[in-house]
């Protein structure tokens, strides 16, 4: 058996382990970064931004239609595990250290579970045939997690959310530059290995990809500046896939057509 032969024969299982390691390596190294000091809402968001990534895993997915599955089983781990700590059923310390707010286990049953469960979710029900989880997860994973940082350096111009939360100007235009840069990266990339076609111009199943990106990431943008701090990983892919089934209606901006 060649080498190409057994990769084809194991490339679900090694894109699991992938996963995994690459899972276990973020969270070691934001551990590591809030040992020596480094505040955690630096930890929290870098964890935050860098496992969103992990999905150009899915590059490696054969076809088989249980594969997606495979490939949610690091994010339903990861809830479980986050909702586990966040009600002590289990120590985690070291995940509350890094990734807790307040310092309290149930802060990580907050936006944080909510976050694995929206990825386990569009893993198995939109997977990567549709771009449209691709850019939901970009959205949520670099551009809602590049905001606040932004907001804390950038932020001059300040408004309030939906509940009085602080956000600012700054930030959502980096959110939303970050995120459209992100989206259109991604979506790229799955295009040409997948497929061999461009996804953002020309490709007859998706026109005008690159515009309707824009004006998805445009809807994410405003809905995370609205929405309260600890739901907005909820309400933000809620909004945008809400919108991408009501284009539908719409011949023009169809982003399923």
């Amino acid at each position: 058996m060649t080498f190409v032969d057994w990769y084809h024969s194991n490339q679900d299982w090694l894109m699991l382990v992938c996963m995994f390691i690459t899972l276990t390596v973020i969270l070691s190294i934001f551990y590591i970064l809030s040992k020596k000091g480094l505040d955690v809402f630096y930890t929290r968001k870098g964890v935050h931004i860098t496992a969103g990534s992990y999905i150009f895993f899915w590059l490696m997915a054969s076809d088989n239609i249980w594969t997606r599955w495979v490939a949610s089983i690091p994010a339903v781990l990861t809830a479980l595990i986050f909702l586990l700590i966040g009600l002590k059923a289990i120590p985690g310390g070291f995940l509350v250290k890094s990734m807790s707010r307040t310092g309290e286990p149930f802060d990580l049953v907050k936006g944080t579970l909510i976050y694995a469960i929206i990825m386990s979710l569009i893993c198995v029900f939109i997977w990567r045939d549709q771009p449209w989880g691709l850019i939901v997860i970009m959205t949520i994973a670099w551009g809602d997690g590049i905001a606040p940082i932004a907001g804390k350096f950038l932020g001059k111009h300040k408004y309030r959310s939906i509940g009085g939360g602080e956000k600012s100007i700054e930030g959502s235009i980096a959110m939303f530059i970050v995120s459209v840069a992100f989206s259109y990266l991604i979506v790229y990339v799955f295009g040409i290995v997948l497929t061999g076609e461009n996804w953002l111009w020309g490709y007859d199943q998706w026109p005008w990809l690159w515009g309707k990106i824009l004006i998805l990431v445009t809807v994410g943008t405003i809905a995370e500046g609205l929405s309260p701090t600890d739901i907005d990983n909820l309400v933000v892919p809620i909004v945008m896939i809400l919108i991408t089934l009501t284009f539908q209606l719409n011949i023009f901006l169809n982003p399923l057509k």
